[in-house]
């Protein structure tokens, strides 16, 4: 399954920068990512490019709007930064070195699961992926499903999470729960240590208090809080 991965510290020589912390780089591409609820968000493939220490192959879009604000185009050359030091950032095109090859990018489907977006009209810059199985979206699931907020299970992390899915051993999060030695063995890269590990954790995962398990649903607009709003409410998952 070609999925991104997460954007990864890489070794390379850095461009030619304009300004130490706002160096320049090309956009050789536009993707469009599909997050856990659906969201789709176009990120720039850039020319690998050093900036704050770290090697930056990639950056949000955010929205079209974003794209259409900065009149950007796949090719263009543009200056970057790392919003508040941590997330890179395109500030601007730098127009002087368009050479008039340049192609425009239209979000209009998923790129993953190759189906039509859904626009909501009333938050017309975030537009969803309304595929049930979309791959994507249940790794992100699964992701979330597992992290230290939510369920801690350690250990599964995305290439564990694509290969469950690509070999239909798991269709959604409470298939975790199903999991056998047998079935994570027979994976590649999984040796019956390794897998004894994932379901030892999975087990301890039940033992999470329960605004841990409603947080880790990924239910929309249901964060933190929330999810600790509703299990002292409600008191027990039966409720």
């Amino acid at each position: 399954m070609n999925l991104a991965r997460p954007e990864k510290r890489l070794a390379g020589p850095s461009l030619t920068n304009t300004r130490r912390d706002k160096p320049t780089t090309k956009v050789n591409d536009i993707i469009v990512q599909v997050g856990r609820t659906g969201a789709l968000t176009p990120v720039a493939m850039l020319e690998p490019v050093q900036l704050g220490g770290v090697t930056v192959s990639r950056s949000t879009l955010h929205n079209e709007d974003e794209i259409q604000r900065l009149g950007l185009r796949i090719g263009d050359w543009v200056l970057i930064e790392r919003g508040g030091d941590v997330i890179p950032k395109v500030l601007k095109v730098v127009e002087a070195k368009r050479t008039g090859k340049k192609k425009s990018f239209a979000c209009r489907r998923s790129v993953l699961c190759a189906v039509a977006m859904y626009r909501d009209p009333k938050v017309k810059q975030f537009p969803r992926c309304i595929a049930a199985d979309c791959a994507a979206q249940l790794i992100g699931k699964l992701l979330h499903f597992a992290s230290r907020r939510a369920m801690r299970i350690e250990g599964l992390g995305f290439a564990l999470a694509d290969q469950m899915i690509e070999k239909k051993i798991v269709r959604d999060v409470a298939d975790l729960y199903s999991l056998t030695l047998e079935s994570l063995t027979s994976l590649e890269r999984m040796a019956e240590k390794s897998a004894s590990n994932v379901l030892v954790r999975v087990e301890a995962s039940k033992s999470r208090d329960l605004w841990h398990l409603i947080y880790g649903l990924g239910i929309r607009h249901v964060g933190e809080r929330t999810a600790g709003i509703l299990a002292r409410h409600f008191g027990s998952w039966k409720n």
